[in-house]
């Protein structure tokens, strides 16, 4: 039997010689028609070794980097990255749902990629644009790939490694220029581990089935599906897209075998779309076939926080609390998440107590994987500030922090980047606020997630969610001036104004009606030192401005904005 290389052994074992069914390609890209075709793992093998010829014939070995540019999940996408394997080449992720020309651009310049692969999906304009753009680097249509010779085994590379890098996937970009995490072979292995051991309690030949619709370009299917190629009985079910026939195919997926496991990893929004289709009489199957459908389903949502109403959704189609997961592309997709194994009443009650916790709520994101994943919440993450990696103590907000396998090795050519977030193996890059309450049935730490970047306020040397002073303060100006909750609207962000390690809370009070309108200038006047006379110590105001709130689409605080407008107020000042 042939020896390969560290890195594809895991896959050589979990895929080559198997004939038994591995991967059902979905096709919704249809009007209303649904086309599948099944591959089994040794058919996906050799397809991964058509990939890997198409890559030496371009001329790329190991370290080289390629584009997957595509409109759609495709099976060759997953084929071209399994082929990357074999001869040590690095695959880079365009996100087809977001990405605007020049972050293509900026992604194929940064990476030094020397072949860009693409599909009929991949949006005409922008691959001519980028034709034109870099007229040297070659293009390959992968819908040709079934055409192509198989890559003899003996040139495979034989010396990869779990050090060296997998994938580039880059951040979304939201907060300037995206970055592009260089995730290795050893984080993958490491998130099987987390994700399919732990989580999900895969065996080596225990039966299971998954379905994979979210975008391969993010780190979310990407990691599941590269975990199901190292599980021999896993099968993976991959949509082309979400559509609503997306709960035909479900449903139909749970009629089949019953000594199998049928996981699906969505989002909130998922439940959304499913409810609004009930909602309109449209869906796909009849409601009660749905229903015992899904009550087989292991529902795996992350992405967003899981609050009450979806929780509730989940209970009415499944019979069961859903299984959450909590992560992010530079910690390979898992760090913690409630397990298969964890029993419904046990997942109702953590649920419930980050709901029902004061001062401020938090969203269960269950526990890490040890030794897998760990996690922790700490007071700031931020070199020399104040209570730089000091640990929180219980119910009290701080930044989560991770470590583990699955950190990444860093942005690609950011060294600065990369530091500013890496500290002694831990990943302290999330900017996302939690806190931890301990499990009285088992004294471990149930931990919770509260809200995203810099929604801290620091004050005397302890951490108070901005949210949860906002919602106080709320509360005064409707007992105290008699204002309904939805004739304003109010924002709290912490600036560094007088202190150079304490915040100052900077309250924002948007007037939504003449009434409200009508209490600007008593509010003006009185608002700061009566409210710092009757709130909590740590909700006290320090400046307050009139003006819009910025907010997203699903109601979520613009941090971000919302700073930048206080600034620009401040230096008005001076």
């Amino acid at each position: 039997m042939r020896v390969f290389s560290e890195a594809l052994s895991p896959y050589a074992k979990g895929l080559k010689g198997r004939e038994t069914p591995f991967l059902e390609y979905v096709d919704l890209s249809g009007k209303g028609e649904i086309r599948r075709k099944i591959w089994t793992r040794e058919e996906f093998w050799q397809l991964s070794r058509r990939a890997a010829f198409v890559l030496v014939r371009n001329g790329l070995g190991r370290g080289d980097h390629f584009v997957n540019g595509f409109g759609r999940n495709r099976v060759e996408d997953l084929a071209f990255r399994l082929g990357a394997a074999m001869v040590g080449s690095i695959p880079v992720t365009i996100n087809w749902q977001a990405d605007t020309l020049e972050q293509m651009a900026y992604k194929i310049e940064t990476s030094e990629s020397r072949l860009v692969l693409h599909d009929a999906s991949f949006d005409p304009e922008r691959r001519e644009a980028l034709r034109t753009l870099f007229p040297r680097i070659p293009r390959y249509d992968v819908e040709r790939v079934e055409e192509e010779a198989l890559l003899p085994e003996p040139e495979f590379c034989p010396d990869l490694g779990k050090g060296d890098v997998r994938t580039v996937i880059f951040t979304s970009g939201t907060t300037g220029r995206p970055k592009g995490v260089e995730l290795t072979y050893g984080n993958y292995e490491n998130n099987a581990e987390a994700l399919g051991g732990r989580l999900l309690g895969l065996r080596q030949e225990a039966k299971a089935s998954v379905l994979v619709v979210n975008p391969l370009h993010h780190t979310n299917s990407s990691a599941v599906c590269d975990c199901f190629m190292r599980f021999p009985s896993g099968r993976v079910i991959l949509f082309s897209r979400y559509g609503t026939s997306y709960w035909a195919v479900l449903a139909e997926a749970a009629s089949r075998k019953r000594d199998e496991r049928l996981f699906a990893f969505t989002v909130a929004r998922h439940f959304d779309f499913l409810e609004q289709l009930f909602q309109e009489r449209a869906l796909p199957v009849p409601e009660d076939t749905l229903r015992k459908a899904m009550a087989r389903v292991d529902f795996v949502i992350g992405s967003a926080p899981v609050g009450p109403t979806t929780v509730q959704r989940l209970e009415k189609w499944t019979g069961k609390i859903p299984m959450v997961r909590f992560g992010s592309t530079e910690t390979t997709f898992q760090v913690s998440g409630v397990d298969l194994d964890m029993p419904q009443e046990n997942r109702r009650e953590a649920f419930e107590r980050g709901w029902n916790h004061l001062p401020h709520s938090g969203y269960f994101i269950g526990r890490p994987h040890p030794p897998f994943t760990e996690l922790k919440v700490v007071r700031a993450v931020d070199r020399g500030v104040p209570g730089f990696m000091e640990e929180c103590g219980e119910g009290e907000p701080g930044y989560l922090i991770s470590r583990g396998g699955s950190v990444m090795k860093g942005y690609l050519k950011d060294e600065k980047a990369s530091t500013r977030v890496l500290v002694d193996g831990w990943y302290l890059g999330f900017r996302d606020i939690g806190f931890f309450l301990e499990n009285k049935a088992d004294g471990l730490r149930d931990y919770y997630w509260v809200e995203r970047d810099s929604a801290l306020l620091i004050r005397g040397g302890a951490n108070a969610s901005c949210e949860a002073v906002a919602s106080e303060l709320s509360r005064f100006i409707h007992d105290r001036y008699g204002l309904a909750f939805t004739e304003f609207d109010l924002a709290v962000v912490g600036l560094r104004l007088e202190s150079e390690h304490e915040d100052a809370c900077c309250v924002t009070v948007e007037l939504k009606t003449p009434t409200a309108e009508a209490m600007r200038d008593e509010l003006q006047t009185t608002f700061l030192a009566e409210a710092r006379a009757t709130v909590s110590k740590g909700a006290k105001p320090d400046r307050l401005r009139f003006g819009p709130i910025p907010r997203t689409f699903k109601g979520s605080l613009q941090i971000g904005e919302l700073k930048k407008f206080w600034t620009e107020a401040i230096r008005g000042e001076g």
